[in-house]
């Protein structure tokens, strides 16, 4: 999978050319990315499980910026949830989508909203990014983000959950269908649990106690067919005509 198609399927909330553009500027479209402030560019890691170990023992309980938009969150929150590259872009887009809303009141940004949403995003209200956003906001006019091949095994489903990452071991990444495939086999097995087949000793004894002793049918005088009613018993079922109710 490419990182257009990546972003594209992923930033609902915002235009995805924006998104390209600003994890281009943000982390190199490196999934594993970590920000750290003060520093010029971005830490890089091999895979999720050393980026979230790494990020957690940054020091000063400064937010870190983490995933492929660069999501702030603090170092002790950071887990396989909000590094999923699909799952990383989409809350990016919905923060941008919500500060473009605000920008439009800005005293000072508000003739660009989407300059001033991606400088809010990238700094604050009180100190935008606006060099960071300028960048963006050209590379957008240009076109000229490049595209190029993910990590194998990204996905681009927006609703992949994980839970807080383990240190000790690979983090954990949920696959929902398989997930819901696996309870529901639970739940139809305590709905309709399955009856256990009888042994052979109950089943020889059974059939001896309640097997009838049948009788070969005559051939010289076979069952007639179809059957007909004595005339007697029809006149219980056929209303008869006259005799009704009024």
């Amino acid at each position: 999978m490419d990182l257009v198609t990546l972003v594209t399927a992923c930033a609902l909330a915002a235009d995805p050319k924006l998104l390209h553009a600003l994890v281009w500027h943000q982390s190199g479209g490196e999934p594993w990315a970590i920000a750290v402030q003060e520093e010029a560019n971005p830490r890089v890691y091999r895979s999720m499980h050393d980026a979230i170990g790494e990020a957690r023992k940054s020091s000063g309980g400064n937010a870190v910026r983490v995933g492929l938009a660069g999501v702030p969150v603090l170092p002790e929150k950071v887990s396989a949830s909000v590094l999923l590259p699909c799952r990383n872009v989409a809350m990016a887009a919905v923060q941008i989508a919500r500060h473009a809303s605000r920008c439009r009141t800005h005293p000072q940004l508000k003739a660009d909203p989407t300059l001033c949403s991606v400088a809010v995003y990238r700094g604050s209200w009180e100190r935008p990014d606006i060099t960071f956003a300028a960048d963006v906001v050209a590379t957008v006019r240009k076109g000229d983000a490049p595209n190029f091949d993910m990590p194998r095994g990204t996905r681009t489903d927006i609703f992949d959950v994980a839970g807080d990452h383990n240190t000790a071991s690979e983090p954990p990444v949920i696959d929902i269908t398989s997930t819901f495939t696996e309870q529901a086999r639970s739940w139809s097995s305590a709905l309709f649990p399955t009856k256990s087949e009888p042994s052979a000793e109950q089943s020889e004894r059974s059939a001896t106690a309640t097997a009838p002793t049948a009788e070969l049918p005559s051939r010289a005088s076979p069952a007639p067919f179809p059957f007909k009613a004595n005339p007697q018993d029809r006149d219980l079922f056929v209303r008869r005509v006259g005799t009704g109710r009024p």
